[in-house]
């Protein structure tokens, strides 16, 4: 049986790291989660139109790659991928579920998601599937800490979140030949 590793070691990590992202580091986005319910689709299964729900504001670690650049004949284009790090514990007690294809709002960008994934446990162990205790509880030991979540910037006009292109056409006076 392992030393280290068990719940109440599992519970101080769990309030440290709350602390820690919530209090201390307190880097906030804004979490926009497809309406599959709304959205409507093409026969290929693809949509112009997606609708979000109302964003809900997570806090989390946060990483962002600088800028790359690429260029061809019709102009300039910009790519950039972050990542986020939410803890596991509050997304359940907000009982949020991070998909693919939802968008994530810092920095005054959109990150639509690529990539979710949960493989940081406490003491190496996942409690829902670590088979090496012989002896007691299975979910004594262990302790899934955080979900990873890779995304990249995405354009605000593909997303209907934010009103775009806006603005009122006036018919004015001026003469169309001056």
């Amino acid at each position: 049986m392992a030393l280290y590793g068990s719940a109440r070691d599992a519970s101080l990590i769990r309030s440290i790291n709350r602390e820690l992202i919530n209090n201390v580091i307190d880097i906030e986005v804004a979490y926009y989660k497809l309406s599959l319910d709304e959205t409507s689709a093409n026969m290929y299964d693809e949509s112009d139109k997606k609708v979000y729900y109302s964003p809900m504001r997570l806090n989390c670690l946060a990483l962002k790659e600088a800028k790359s650049y690429t260029g061809d004949d019709s102009g300039y284009d910009s790519t950039r991928t972050g990542e986020f790090n939410f803890l596991r514990d509050d997304l359940k007690d907000k009982n949020i579920m991070i998909e693919e294809g939802d968008v994530l709002e810092w920095d005054n960008e959109f990150y639509e998601i690529d990539g979710v994934g949960a493989s940081q446990y406490w003491a190496g162990r996942n409690p829902s599937t670590d088979i090496g205790v012989t002896e007691g509880d299975i979910s004594e030991h262990g302790y899934s800490v955080a979900v990873k979540v890779s995304a990249h910037v995405t354009r605000r006009n593909r997303l209907n979140i934010q009103e775009v292109r806006s603005g009122i056409n006036r018919p004015n006076n001026i003469p169309r030949n001056l």
